[in-house]
């Protein structure tokens, strides 16, 4: 029934896109490559090969995602990074969104235990609040990065054949879905594998939408973090100082690879702001400032929120948006 469903879409849309088949500029279904996922794609789920053929026939090149791919915004300097995510207008945007949207955090912090704050912040530096949700055809942008000579082409290979089992399950239609550059969704940004294993249904009306529907993109947000193991009531991070005598830069390239324990941290010169829980590992976070390097103790819960990102700076983001979206809100908020 799904795979007929997925075949009438495609059809339904075949004399439009025929049309603009010119426009393509594309060979990539003429492709060894491409051709073997094809048939990969029809022999482990089912799919009939003709519709994915067209499908990918209609998938163009985008010299610009490849671009973007190879220069994520992660490789800049924290120093630059926070100036784009820990604004004023974020801050006070997310604030509204809270205070909107109050009741489904609540909701949702009350269920998987993860703050409303975190939710909020997270919404904030992936779209903006659903602002920025991206304007690449996401099927346009995996097929892009899954077929070239990236590093990360084997991931993307696997997040296309994801995308391609989302779209037949939710009965999308794969040509016409946008995200970002990556080929993220929705104001989460969720990528396709996540959005098969972590959307959920917040709002109960027996359809998961991430591009409009807060409810499910609040408590989609809020159960990823959960699955990866949030602790309820647990840290984030701690600012930390070092004593420079005993904090060397060999020391430093050691200690930035590795997991520490907290009673470790005085007699390498670490000395974080308040005490680190005791049964955590911790890890010691480097940011790039104008003026120096700042220093971080990062727990277990900074790991998770990782998982969304490998990136310490977006995690960092994530983390100081959310303390000065819950400062603000608390000096604002009445009633």
């Amino acid at each position: 029934m799904l795979k007929r469903y997925f075949a009438i879409i495609c059809l339904g849309l075949t004399s439009f896109f025929y049309s603009q088949l010119s426009l393509a500029d594309t060979n990539f279904v003429d492709r060894p490559d491409v051709q073997s996922f094809i048939n990969k794609m029809v022999v482990k789920h089912g799919f009939q090969q003709n519709q994915l053929v067209w499908l990918f026939n209609n998938v163009k090149i985008r010299p610009q995602v490849m671009r973007s791919i190879r220069a994520p915004i992660e490789q800049q300097p924290w120093y630059d990074y926070q100036t784009i995510f820990i604004t004023e207008s974020r801050i006070r945007e997310g604030v509204d969104f809270w205070n909107k949207h109050a009741a489904t955090l609540a909701k949702a912090e009350k269920i998987y235990g993860v703050p409303a704050s975190i939710i909020v912040a997270t919404i904030g530096v992936e779209t903006k609040y659903g602002k920025n949700k991206g304007e690449y055809p996401v099927i346009d942008a995996l097929t892009n990065i899954a077929f070239s000579n990236s590093p990360r082409a084997p991931f993307f290979r696997s997040e296309l054949e994801e995308f391609l089992l989302l779209v037949r399950e939710q009965h999308l239609n794969a040509l016409t879905i946008k995200g970002s550059y990556a080929g993220a969704i929705g104001q989460p940004q969720f990528m396709p594998s996540s959005y098969r294993y972590y959307a959920v249904n917040f709002s109960g009306n027996g359809r998961i939408d991430l591009s409009n529907n807060v409810e499910d993109i609040i408590g989609s947000i809020a159960n990823y973090y959960k699955k990866h193991g949030w602790k309820t009531n647990q840290p984030v991070a701690i600012p930390t100082r070092v004593a420079k005598n005993r904090y060397s830069r060999t020391l430093s390239e050691a200690l930035l690879q590795a997991k520490v324990d907290k009673n470790h941290l005085a007699q390498y010169g670490i000395y974080p702001n308040q005490e680190p829980p005791s049964n955590q590992a911790l890890k010691i976070i480097e940011l790039q400032n104008h003026q120096g390097n700042e220093y971080w103790v990062g727990l277990h819960n900074f790991d998770v929120i990782k998982r969304y990102n490998p990136s310490n700076l977006y995690a960092m983001a994530v983390y100081q948006l959310s303390y000065h979206i819950k400062d603000l809100r608390g000096r604002t908020h009445h009633g």
